[in-house]
């Protein structure tokens, strides 16, 4: 699936934003972005799957198409990316203000 040209410019304009309003480095942004053929990267294993076997768990993460991909800005350089279906995009932007927010 390709973008079309209008959501490229939403895109655009969403990420300058989120990239703006993290700059602050007290605010998380998370821009919720138009896929671009991705598979839905989240881990279903249960805790114990991946804490116990840590150094050799590998998931191939769910195997639906990814709905959207969440964008994530917290003031640094790096931006983290996240393709999710619509079965896990509520749950993986949980994950990121738990695992973010709790540095603030």
């Amino acid at each position: 699936m390709t973008r079309t040209a209008q959501q490229t410019f939403w895109s655009d304009q969403a990420l300058a934003r989120a990239r703006e309003v993290a700059g602050d480095g007290r605010t998380i942004a998370v821009v919720n972005d138009f896929p671009d053929g991705e598979q839905c990267s989240w881990c279903d294993c249960s805790i114990e799957a991946v804490v116990g076997d840590a150094d050799g768990h590998h998931c191939t993460g769910c195997p639906q198409p990814a709905g959207s991909v969440l964008r994530v800005h917290n003031g640094t350089q790096v931006r983290r990316d996240i393709p999710v279906c619509e079965a896990h995009r509520d749950d993986a932007v949980v994950f990121v203000f738990r695992v973010l927010g709790a540095s603030r």
